[in-house]
């Protein structure tokens, strides 16, 4: 599994590794039970501080979608996160309320915000299905 970190990004590194994983977990790159790298392997291959890595392994482990075993590292849960669909609906629309003020911020039209969300869905789905 590659995970990547964007410098210039503005989101923090950790979010950053965090995403990665779950885009991973999403296209089915890694599945339930699956050992994650280790902190200092992601560490080197992103070239962050295993502090760094190690929060980001324990946002995963808050999230539900990861279980460190002290010794033997950290595994994909064998489970959906512990989130109703109230919960995740909830989730969805701060993150819509985020991409709309965004959109709203660079002047960018509705519809193509739209397209753009359906073209990221699309292509995530094509990713899905050739793994």
């Amino acid at each position: 599994m590659i995970i990547t970190v964007d410098p210039s990004n503005p989101k923090p590194t950790y979010l950053q590794i965090v995403d990665s994983i779950r885009r991973a977990i999403a296209t089915g790159a890694v599945k339930p039970g699956d050992q994650l790298p280790t902190i200092r392997d992601v560490a080197v291959q992103a070239r962050v501080n295993r502090n760094t890595v190690s929060r980001a392994y324990l946002e995963l482990e808050h999230m539900g979608l990861v279980r460190s075993r002290q010794g033997s590292g950290s595994f994909l849960t064998d489970n959906e996160p512990g989130l109703d669909q109230k919960e995740r609906l909830k989730i969805i629309k701060r993150i819509a309320d985020e991409l709309a003020l965004e959109a709203s911020h660079y002047k960018i039209p509705l519809e193509q915000v739209i397209a753009i969300v359906r073209d990221s869905a699309a292509e995530l789905n094509k990713e899905t299905e050739h793994e």
